[in-house]
């Protein structure tokens, strides 16, 4: 299980997230998305 609690994330003078919360328990799926057209990993 991965729990996050009030996750805020500054990029380059961006504010990405503010105040985040979400928690992921051990059966769920989650994906990561990205550009279309950047290098992106696959598995």
């Amino acid at each position: 299980m991965v729990s996050i609690n009030q996750l805020t994330v500054d990029f380059g003078g961006f504010r990405l997230f503010d105040d985040v919360s979400f928690l992921i328990n051990p059966r769920d799926r989650i994906g990561l998305v990205g550009k279309m057209g950047q290098e992106n990993p696959r598995c």
